[in-house]
């Protein structure tokens, strides 16, 4: 039985590891402007490209802080990778919207996004996958 603290301890070990690969992959890549969270951002802007995909979509599917999806947003909108658009519903809303650079640049980040996955699946079974998603699902819910 582990002890008190091993599962945190993991998770931060993981994560420092999981960090390190990342920018392992990402300084020898031709994409390596782009930073992982901005990659899996434009990822999700791909997949949602026929809807309006606003500030607060983003906040929720990442789980980030407004202050925090604001800052990535501009930092992304100075590169150049989103641009902002007005809807005609409501003028103080602004849709986020991939400048052709970003999808130029979304097939690089989507194949490292899939080596990434390979290496961090390599050994697992289909049943480990699914139990280990379903185990993290319940402590992103606890700590919620």
């Amino acid at each position: 039985m582990p002890s008190y603290g091993d599962l945190g301890f993991h998770i931060r070990v993981m994560f420092n590891l999981l960090n390190r690969k990342v920018f392992e992959l990402t300084s020898s890549s031709d994409a390596s402007e782009s930073t992982a969270l901005q990659g899996r951002l434009m990822g999700y802007l791909y997949k949602h490209r026929e809807e309006d995909v606003f500030q607060r979509d983003l906040e929720q599917a990442f789980r980030i802080r407004r202050s925090s999806a604001s800052r990535l947003l501009s930092r992304m909108e100075e590169q150049g990778l989103i641009r902002r658009e007005s809807v005609a519903q409501d003028a103080r809303l602004k849709k986020l919207v991939l400048t052709e650079k970003a999808i130029a640049l979304h097939s690089s980040v989507e194949a490292r996004i899939r080596k990434m996955e390979t290496l961090i699946s390599a050994g697992l079974t289909e049943e480990e996958m699914a139990q280990f998603l379903a185990t993290a699902a319940k402590i992103e819910q606890n700590l919620s």
